[in-house]
Parts: structure tokens; sequence; C-alpha cells
């Protein structure tokens, strides 16, 4: 029999360094009705991220062969209507079958966790259909809730028989069922019914998602799709006490666990498609909640929403002069203001140095203030404030420590740049010419005048 396999060399989306291990192998034989294409993905922080796809085979056998980075959950299927879990460690083989209607495991290889886990997938086969794939079933709550009892009722003697030799498999498949229960019962009553049930209809189960002692640990950020779970347990939350979901304050406080919290509020950032200043607003309100990791990745969104277009409002920044002293954009309110971005390596920057000082020897007297903002980094602060004296720079001469957040807001990726701001704060030419290019000085005329 000739299998079709993938072999992943590298896990893309993840970096640590491994030690030498087994592979995993995955034999799946399709039958009728399931896609051309089947992709197997991992867990990254609580979603899935597609590790590899393939088409299969006329015969209906494909496979996949990868060194897995961690032990833990992966998702295989067609990525529409079909998705079923693995549990995957180094050296385990996996065989299974699946069309559209089944999936069960094949042969005599398949490891003790795998068996367990396809015992509740057959457990829960037809209560998940008609939650989450509920486009293969006309599913209302007048068959949904009897079923999902009837899986409520097996569920405390299921997680008594889960005994295998792997005790992380054994705890991470208990937390797995819990939060799938949760994931069923909420995306059924958030998805488009024929008939949706009132508050009084509903089964007791909806009494109890809700609950002080959930999400207090990082465990959810280990399932497929623990993201989505946190998002419909917060909309639940809002909904059912009539708070506010957009609002953090409000819907964070049933996640009690700081980098869940900040997880969701990056998550929530990421579809962020608003202008930058209401970007902005959200971002002073979401800082409490995340790590410095988590902060710097909102930063990133902050700098890609941001366009520095002519009359648009300037983003601040910040930086220490020779002294120590920090200095901000903002502080220079009501004065034009020249600001050179560069570095003493830079050839083409010292070249206009020249320019630069008699243009605001030019300037004195006036209204505008120039701003010398240097991306050497942090070893070349010496050579920096060395290079200040001898060259005696005038105007305001800051230490940016690389490329940082200047760089990034203004998208800046080549030096010398120079930017003209208005006394309203407002952008001017965030492209201005050089100081050689006597239009600059014009420019900055122009501006005084009004």
């Amino acid at each position: 029999m000739k299998m079709k396999f993938v072999l992943l060399i590298i896990c893309l989306f993840f970096v640590r360094v491994l030690p030498a291990q087994k592979p995993v192998t995955i034999e799946c034989r399709i039958g009728e009705g399931i896609g051309k294409i089947m992709q197997l993905s991992g867990v990254n922080n609580g979603q899935q991220k597609i590790l590899a796809s393939a088409s299969y085979a006329q015969n209906g056998y494909y496979g996949f062969r990868f060194i897995p980075e961690y032990e833990g959950f992966y998702v295989l299927g067609d990525g529409k209507s079909y998705e079923y879990p693995l549990y995957l460690k180094a050296g385990d083989a996996v065989s299974l079958f699946m069309d559209k209607d089944t999936i069960y495991l094949t042969g005599k290889n398949n490891t003790a966790e795998n068996k367990v886990l396809y015992d509740w997938v057959k457990l829960s086969k037809r209560v998940c259909e008609k939650s989450i794939f509920f486009t293969r079933s006309r599913s209302t709550y007048e068959d949904f809730f009897p079923e999902f009892e009837v899986l409520l009722s097996k569920i405390k003697p299921f997680c008594k028989n889960i005994e295998t030799k792997n005790s992380r498999f054994n705890e991470l498949m208990k937390h797995f069922i819990s939060y799938e229960l949760d994931r069923f019962a909420l995306n059924f009553i958030y998805t488009p019914r024929s008939k949706h049930p009132s508050k009084e209809q509903r089964i007791a189960y909806y009494n109890s998602i809700v609950d002080n002692n959930k999400f207090q640990d990082e465990v959810i950020l280990e399932m497929p799709d623990g993201i989505k779970l946190m998002k419909l347990y917060m909309m639940f939350y809002c909904l059912e006490n009539k708070k506010n979901a957009s609002d953090l304050q409000e819907s964070l406080v049933v996640i009690p666990n700081k980098k869940l919290q900040g997880t969701l509020v990056v998550e929530q950032a990421k579809g962020f498609g608003r202008s930058y200043f209401e970007y902005m607003e959200f971002m002073e309100k979401a800082k409490k909640y995340v790590d410095a990791d988590q902060l710097k990745i909102l930063e990133d969104k902050a700098s890609e929403l941001y366009e520095a277009k002519k009359g648009e409002r300037a983003i601040d920044f910040t930086c220490p002069d020779a002294n120590g002293k920090m200095h901000s954009l903002s502080d220079y309110k009501g004065k034009v203001v020249v600001v050179d971005v560069w570095a003493t390596w830079c050839g083409p920057c010292r070249a206009e140095l020249p320019h630069l000082k008699k243009l605001e020897k030019a300037m004195e007297g006036k209204d505008v203030v120039f701003i010398g903002v240097s991306v050497d980094e942090k070893k070349n602060y010496e050579k920096w404030k060395k290079f200040l004296v001898e060259e005696q720079l005038p105007g305001v001469q800051l230490f940016a420590d690389g490329w940082s957040k200047i760089t990034k807001d203004y998208k800046i990726t080549g030096i010398p740049r120079f930017m003209v701001f208005a006394k309203d704060g407002s952008i001017v030419e965030s492209h201005a010419p050089r100081p050689s290019d006597p239009s600059l000085q014009d420019m900055i005329e122009s501006e005084l005048r009004k």
C-alpha cells in the first residue's frame, strides 16, 4: 500500500531548539465526503496554527511525519467542516480512518493516549457536530439539550477511567473534556439556528458555566480552541449580566489569570482596524493587563496602524539627552519642529551636518526647534556623546537607543530622515528634504508665516 507523506523538517511557528527525538507518524485513510486537502495543526497559545497540509492520493491515503516540538494536542482535518484532535509525543504513531460520517483509529500501533481521546471523540461526536459543525445538521435546542444532558451523565465514569501511564495526559484530558463541554454549550446558543431557547428553556448546565475557579491557571492555552472558548465565556458572562463585552474592565473580570488577560487583550488588538488614535485609547486601557512582551506586540500594532500623512496629528516620542533629561516632541508644541533621525556611523547623515548647522544658524531667534534623534545602539552611547562635543552639534540632541519606537511609528527604514512638524503638533512632512536642499528652509519659513 503506497502512502503519501508530508515530512515536516521544521515546525514553522515554533522556535525552541530540540534535542534529538523520534518522529511522529500519522497515517490516515480518507473515505467519502471529505475535502481533498488535509491539514495538520499544532497549538500555539490557545489557537490552532497550521503545520502542514497535504493532498491525498487517489487511493485515499496520506500521512504526515515530523519531529514534534512539544507533547500535547494537535488537530487533523480539512480546514472546513471536519477536524479531530490528536495527542502526540516523540515516537508516536497514529493510524485512522475518516469519512463524512465517522472517524476511528485503525491498526495496532496507536497509543494509549489516543485510544482514550478517540473514545471521547466517539462519545461526544453527535453533540460536537450539532454545536461546532452545525452546518452539517439542522439541530435546535429541542434535540441538542437532551443529547447534551445524556453526554453529561457519562462524564464522571468516563473521566474516572482515564488511567494511562502518562499522568500529564490524564490531567490534560480531564481539562480538555471540561473545556469542551463549555465550548459545546456556549457555541450552540451563539450560532445560527431555526429556533433559539429563552433563558427559561435552557438546561441547568448554563447556570454553572461561569465559575470563579475557572481560568486560574494557563492550561487553557494548551487547548486547540482555548482562545475561542475564553471569548465565548466572556461574551456569555457579559450578556447574562448586562455588561459591556467590548469594555476590557467589565469582560476580563471573569478571567483571573494575568497571562490569560494579556493574551486576550493582544488577540483583541489583532483585529483592531480603526484609526491609530482610537487604537491608542484602547491601548491605554489595555496596558494594565499585559506583560512586557505583550506590550511590545501592542506597540508594534500601533506602528502598523499609523500613517504619517500631512496634517495628521504626530505620534509623540520621548528620549533622553546626554545628561539623562527626557524630552518629548510634544514639549515643543507652539514651535515649528525639525527632527533629524541619524547615527554617528551613517556617512550620509554626517555629510548633512554642515548644511544642518548652516540652516540652524539661519533660523536663530525664530520659533523653530531642531531635534536630533540618534539611532546609535547602547554600546555606542559614549561614542555618541563624544561626537556631540567634537562636532558641537546645536539644538536638542537625543538618544533613541537603536531602531526603537520612533523608527517604527514613522516607518523609518533608512537614515538620515528629516521630518517637519507644525506649531499645532501636526505633520508638515514626514519625508522632508535634507538640509542640503534649499526647499527644506522654504518649508520651515512657510510654516513660520502661518
